[in-house]
């Protein structure tokens, strides 16, 4: 609906006086055909591949010591175990919530684990895939906890008015939102005053069409590896094209870039874990997986050279911005002045330094 807005004022700004044209109705029924279009497409891949999301054999996290790596930046360097127990766990400290929602849930894996912690009384869970909510509810019953998994669209989904979340929770679900605006004061509206928005999220570039810097820059470390330590799919990495990518997954990373700046403005951010992935999310691909995770001191020596490659790109002006992050979001203090609490408290600090350091001279 955001674009198919975008195009109509586009299109009512070139010349506002063909607002009762035929021609211009016409051209604004082929708008939305083409939106609806695309959330089709979007809907019957996720229905004919319910498990797409989850780590399969090549996947970068598939490699153990780059899933300890993540994990840990995930947590903020707490932990190499998985980040989601550490959040439960030693973040929340084992607290236990009322009610939580998760939005774009999937196959429910984050879901059961949360509800096997014991971290919330009461879990509902949507995603518009039924083939994905039939493996959850099958996966839940077997792990014998009690979930409300239900069908609906994060771009356009509905809650009880009357029903407030103590934590709403997003992995990995809302790169692929369109109505991030609609979807993002949703929680706002559901959130309970002291309550928790988790942002577990891929941030990289819109439907993965990757900048030239950061092609360049995998390209050029791909080069070094003999044909041995490939995985052959491939002899150069390459961004795909915007009609692959809207042919086969029209939500892919669908308006990424805004996915932070948009979280910042709705929310006040309590964590942010930036966990990189800009090189190795898209290089280890296409490197040998079974050669490079056989437990031989060469094989992790290399793994581990390149996830400080990655961190030294990271770290460097005109480098690898990191691809995945982990979010912790409260609703927006109140202001002071115009400015926020923690504005405020920044510029008491910085005055009372100055006076400090006057002081000393």
């Amino acid at each position: 609906m955001v674009k198919f807005l975008e195009k109509l004022i586009l299109l009512l700004r070139s010349n506002p006086s063909r607002f009762n044209d035929k021609k211009v109705w016409r051209q604004i029924s082929s708008i939305k055909e083409e939106n609806t279009s695309n959330e089709l497409t979007a809907k019957n891949y996720w229905e004919t591949n319910p498990t797409a999301a989850m780590g399969r054999q090549g996947y970068w996290l598939s490699n153990p010591i780059i899933e300890k790596a993540i994990n840990h930046r995930l947590s903020g360097g707490k932990t190499q175990g998985y980040w989601l127990t550490w959040l439960v766990n030693q973040f929340f400290k084992k607290r236990r919530f009322d009610k939580l929602l998760s939005m774009g849930c999937g196959v429910g894996n984050h879901e059961i684990l949360m509800a096997k912690l014991g971290l919330a009384t009461q879990v509902d869970a949507f995603d518009f895939s039924e083939s994905s909510l039939e493996i959850a509810r099958k996966d839940a019953a077997a792990a014998g906890v009690e979930i409300n998994f239900y069908q609906d669209d994060f771009n356009v989904f509905t809650l009880d008015e009357s029903k407030k979340y103590d934590l709403v929770f997003c992995s990995g679900s809302l790169h692929h939102v369109r109505e991030l605006e609609r979807c993002l004061s949703r929680v706002q509206e559901c959130l309970k005053p002291d309550g928790y928005f988790i942002v577990h999220e891929y941030i990289g570039d819109c439907y993965n069409i990757y900048n030239q810097n950061q092609v360049d820059l995998i390209n050029r470390i791909y080069k070094c590896f003999h044909s041995t330590l490939r995985s052959g799919t491939t002899e150069i990495f390459a961004s795909p094209s915007i009609e692959k990518v809207l042919a086969r997954d029209s939500s892919e990373a669908v308006r990424l870039k805004l996915i932070l700046p948009f979280l910042e403005f709705y929310f006040d951010v309590e964590v942010l874990n930036l966990a990189g992935g800009g090189l190795l999310h898209e290089l280890y691909p296409f490197l040998d997986h079974e050669r490079l995770s056989d437990g031989e001191p060469k094989s992790e020596m290399i793994v581990k050279l390149l996830l400080e490659i990655e961190q030294i790109l990271s770290a460097v002006p005109g480098g690898l911005s990191s691809d995945f992050c982990l979010c912790v979001l409260r609703h927006k203090k109140p202001k002071i002045d115009g400015k926020s609490l923690r504005q405020r408290l920044a510029e008491n600090a910085k005055d009372v330094l100055d006076s400090l350091k006057s002081l000393a001279e």
